[in-house]
């Protein structure tokens, strides 16, 4: 079941979900409903909303026919795909390349949030990061490390699955990279390098970014943060995995 739903800005919400590991820990699952400029509304990832989340989305969105688009950033976030689809039938529907073999009977749009330029297609609203030196899919099914981030601007909002996770701690959380990043690095000791630019760069881009949106465990306690602080959680975060690049570096 939809579990709340989060107003993070006039023309942003993060809904948070139920997925539970073998049934029994309930470990959550997100969804973001953003309003364009225009009006129209997307959905970043897909949950199968229900109770009084389901009303308050339909109500803001005119019973779902506002929104135009819902853009799948996991490649193995694929549970509620057909939900979503359902629930917005008008929608136009997004995915990875794993989206498409795995829920094929979808009616995905040619386009993937992988590639290239992608974002523009949303009236500048977005940008999407894709990690540079990984896999985005590996041969292990595992290994969930890669997916497409995704930073609003208006709202100053970083939505991402998995490859940025929070971890509460009794001492006040922090923001990490997915412990399967070794398994998702690409062959070769370049991919490392690779890897650190990449992540130097997105902390760079979310130098005005004030609230971090992340898929498990709990949404990150980084909400209204100040310029900055969320692009030093990002620095942070990389200098604690320096010894996993060293060592795939050889």
């Amino acid at each position: 079941m939809s579990h709340d739903i989060i107003q993070i800005s006039d023309d942003f919400w993060n809904i948070r979900g139920a997925f539970k590991v073998l049934g029994l820990l309930d470990v959550q699952t997100q969804c973001s409903l953003v309003r364009l400029p225009s009006g129209a509304f997307v959905m970043l990832d897909s949950y199968g909303l229900e109770d009084e989340v389901r009303e308050r989305v339909l109500a803001l969105t005119d019973g779902g026919k506002a929104v135009q688009a819902v853009v799948n950033l996991h490649p193995f976030h694929t549970l509620h795909v057909s939900a979503a689809r359902t629930m917005f039938p008008d929608a136009k529907f997004y995915g990875t390349k794993r989206h498409h073999s795995e829920c094929g009977d979808i009616g995905w749009e040619p386009e993937h949030p992988e590639d290239d330029g992608f974002g523009d297609r949303f009236e500048s609203a977005f940008e999407f990061h894709v990690p540079a030196g990984v896999q985005l899919v590996t041969d292990d099914p595992h290994v969930h490390f890669s997916s497409v981030l995704a930073i609003h601007r208006p709202s100053g909002t970083l939505h991402v699955d998995d490859t940025l996770s929070w971890l509460p701690l009794p001492w006040g959380g922090r923001l990490h990279w997915h412990p399967t990043l070794g398994k998702a690095l690409e062959p070769g000791p370049d991919a490392a390098g690779a890897f650190r630019r990449w992540a130097g760069l997105l902390a760079e881009r979310c130098h005005d970014v004030k609230t971090v949106c992340t898929a498990h465990a709990r949404m990150s306690d980084l909400q209204g943060e100040a310029p900055g602080v969320v692009a030093e959680k990002i620095r942070l975060a990389t200098s604690r995995i320096e010894w996993k690049l060293r060592r795939h570096a050889g």
